[in-house]
């Protein structure tokens, strides 16, 4: 991430930022890093500084909304590759992924009270995506809000169940992908979810232990973890 910032300042951009440093807050609070973790301030930090600036999915001459900006828009950050190997072509479907991967983090990390946060939620819980990738972006992301969201929650964790095919995939999306995300919220019922898709899960692994003809480590990570839950 340094060395990502270090470029940025060389060619005067911040493209890019929001999504490492998203990633890296989740990753330091999956190794046990709690919210008063010096990591985990100066991370969350820099995430809610980007906050209603422009280059945000949503940007519209209005402040308010709380989505996060991952810079300029004449640096584009698509194509947005995730750790599920999912790719994200369009620009605008890049921004928004990015700024759902900063809420998830900015929410685990204890900053639901922020009204920039709670505005960004808001507008989650109300729009109505028809990509099934971009849905489960914004169900890993809600999904980390306070216990008071869950009955508001609990319809898109309804559809997501209702969409799961008997053999644990769900149409229009990788496994991996779904997965990982469904990981982000802690419920019993996505726990439910991830169990009932580990069988297919196992059933990719290869005598070399990896779960893709690539040997891919991130997607190993995913399967690791849906298995150990």
């Amino acid at each position: 991430i340094r060395e990502r910032r270090r470029r940025s300042r060389m060619d005067g951009s911040i493209a890019g930022d929001l999504v490492l440093t998203a990633r890296a807050l989740w990753e330091i609070m999956e190794l046990g890093a709690d919210a008063e973790h010096a990591g985990v301030v100066r991370l969350s930090g820099y995430l809610l500084s980007q906050q209603d600036l422009p280059g945000r999915w949503s940007e519209d001459g209005m402040a308010g909304d709380g989505f996060f900006s991952p810079g300029p828009r004449h640096l584009p950050i698509a194509p947005l590759v995730l750790r599920s190997g999912t790719v994200f072509e369009d620009e605008r479907d890049a921004r928004f992924v990015a700024s759902c991967l900063a809420m998830r983090g900015v929410l685990r990390a204890g900053h639901e009270d922020r009204a920039a946060v709670r505005g960004h939620l808001e507008r989650l819980l109300h729009l109505k995506v028809n990509d099934p990738r971009l849905a489960f972006v914004v169900l890993g992301a809600v999904g980390c809000a306070p216990p008071q969201y869950l009955p508001r929650i609990a319809p898109l964790l309804d559809e997501t169940a209702r969409g799961q095919r008997p053999d644990g995939t769900w149409p229009g999306v990788t496994v991996f992908h779904a997965v990982d995300l469904l990981m982000s919220v802690p419920s019993a019922q996505t726990r439910a979810l991830v169990a009932r898709a580990t069988a297919h899960i196992a059933s990719l692994q290869a005598p070399s232990g990896a779960f893709d003809p690539t040997n891919n480590q991130a997607l190993a990570l995913i399967a690791v973890r849906a298995l150990a839950r």
